[in-house]
């Protein structure tokens, strides 16, 4: 299987870090963030980033791959074939991934995923793979995400944007808006909902040898488009009752719940006011995972 692959050799005597990307991202999110593409690859990264908080330029934004890379240690990241598709098809990547950070080390492997990238990383771990050392999670949903469920009020918030939205090409905001709620919409996403068919099947448990640590966001707002905020804007057409934790300011970072993003069985986790991607470029939490990861060595 060919693969994208970006790579660093470092000291052999240091565990391999592999780093798996999240839904509908790709390998840049790691290793050039500026050229990183989201939501299926419609919209440059940068407009999910707080400039004023996050990042004072998207081209020279720092991540967790470039430090453990300063530090010596092997850093391995692709980029999925299918990276809307089903979970499964991204965990037999990763075995071909692992197969080749084991060549770069004599201590271990630790996996670090982001988003859906933590449950790839979790779903890979059944093999019980006495290689791996340790286990890093960014704002995944380890008990799903409801945010899917906002697709059944997606026709409503289109008819109440109309009129605010001019007509246009692919470049317009009409456009934008349109693919955003198709990404929504989507099959890849509804595999993350808290009773998808995924949920339902992934049994497991710690594993001996292995540490856990998590990390999750609690500031929803993703980003601004056209002047209108999102996901705040669902506020408008979907009922208090049913309106999710993952788009609740301190609750959640607008894809994942904070309390979803914690591993069941961690042995440390922790939140930060950002969200689902800032939280991957804030140096402190960078400094946070690092230590961590220099813990588990």
């Amino acid at each position: 299987m060919k693969l994208d692959i970006a790579s660093y050799h470092g000291s052999i005597d240091k565990p391999a870090i592999v780093f798996i990307h999240g839904l509908g991202m790709d390998k840049n999110i790691w290793v050039n963030p500026s050229e990183s593409r989201i939501l299926g690859g419609m919209f440059p990264l940068k407009i999910l980033l707080d400039k004023k908080n996050t990042v004072k330029n998207v081209e020279k934004i720092q991540t967790l791959f470039d430090d453990l890379r300063q530090r010596d240690y092997s850093v391995i990241t692709w980029s999925q074939k299918r990276p809307a598709g089903p979970i499964n098809s991204a965990v037999k990547e990763l075995h071909e991934i692992i197969i080749e950070a084991r060549k770069m080390t004599n201590a271990g492997i630790i996996l670090i995923g982001h988003s859906r990238g933590g449950l790839i990383a979790r779903k890979f771990l059944f093999k019980q793979d006495k290689s791996i050392k340790g286990l890093i999670t960014i704002s995944a949903p380890h008990k799903g995400s409801s945010v899917a469920k906002v697709a059944k009020y997606i026709s409503p918030l289109v008819s109440l944007l109309h009129p605010f939205i001019p007509a246009g090409n692919k470049g317009g905001p009409a456009f934008a808006i349109k693919r955003i709620f198709e990404f929504f919409k989507s099959t890849s996403l509804r595999e993350l909902l808290p009773d998808s068919n995924f949920f339902k099947s992934i049994k497991d448990g710690p594993l001996n040898g292995v540490h856990y640590a998590s990390v999750g966001g609690t500031k929803p707002t993703l980003f601004n488009l056209y002047n209108m905020s999102f996901p705040d804007i669902f506020e408008k057409v979907i009922p208090d009752n049913l309106y999710p934790e993952e788009m609740k300011m301190g609750k959640g970072d607008g894809l994942v719940s904070a309390e979803s993003s914690k591993i069941p069985w961690s042995h440390e986790h922790y939140n930060f006011a950002f969200n689902h991607a800032e939280i991957l470029f804030d140096e402190d939490v960078r400094d946070m995972l690092g230590k961590t990861v220099k813990n588990i060595t």
